[in-house]
């Protein structure tokens, strides 16, 4: 099921494996724990090649659970459940060690182990266009994109930036940027190719309500 809303809310498609994704593998076993209050997990020995740690906590009781500079969980009375941070890069104040920072009555458990993360390089069609994952603040020419009949595709990164017509004061602009006089417009989705439609993203108007995409 996908939510689409705003008019930066063209739906983003998870294909399986876009070319340019990152490919992340799993190094030994993972470590575990249990605490109350703030904790050190000790992962042991960093192994080579290891660039990375994943980590998975699930807040047991109240409380706000910190791990550094990668965010802050916050579970409510009742609210046992789990969150992972993913893959964290593995820092010169993390070689071994994980710590979640929380208050004394607070208990958590814990899983995390080393990764090591491969990056991909994007795909070339015939055309000489990119295609795949972003990376970072750094896009191929055709980004992954669901249409709205549930087909999975790519979308024309130069199509999206044409979305401010270049006709367009700067005043109204200012206006589209804020919300003002805005109005659906439909993206072309494309195969890998750059060339074959194979559907269309809305990219909702400003009095448009939210759509829901229930695709498999």
């Amino acid at each position: 099921m996908l939510a689409i809303t705003g008019a930066a809310g063209v739906a983003t498609a998870e294909l399986s494996t876009p070319p340019g994704t990152p490919i992340i593998e799993t190094l030994g076993e993972p470590t575990s724990g249990t605490f109350t209050g703030t904790g050190t997990l000790d992962l042991g020995p960093v192994p080579a090649g290891a660039n990375g740690i994943a980590v998975t906590v699930t807040c047991l009781t109240a409380g706000s659970f910190t791990f550094g500079e990668f965010g802050t969980k916050v579970c409510a009375e009742g609210d046992v459940s789990t969150t992972s941070w993913g893959t964290v890069p593995l820092g010169l104040d993390q070689q071994r060690t994980v710590t979640i920072e929380t208050t004394a009555d607070a208990s958590w458990s814990i899983s995390a182990g080393y990764t090591k993360t491969i990056e991909t390089e994007w795909g070339v069609n015939e055309a000489g266009q990119t295609f795949g994952a972003p990376k970072g603040d750094q896009n191929p020419d055709l980004t992954p994109a669901y249409a709205l009949n549930c087909k999975r595709g790519y979308l024309s990164a130069a199509e999206v930036d044409a979305l401010f017509d270049e006709n367009m004061t700067m005043e109204e602009v200012k206006e589209y940027i804020n919300g003002v006089n805005r109005y659906d417009r439909y993206l072309n989705v494309y195969d890998s190719d750059g060339v074959t439609v194979i559907g269309q993203a809305l990219v909702p108007g400003t009095d448009s309500e939210p759509i829901t995409i229930n695709c498999p």
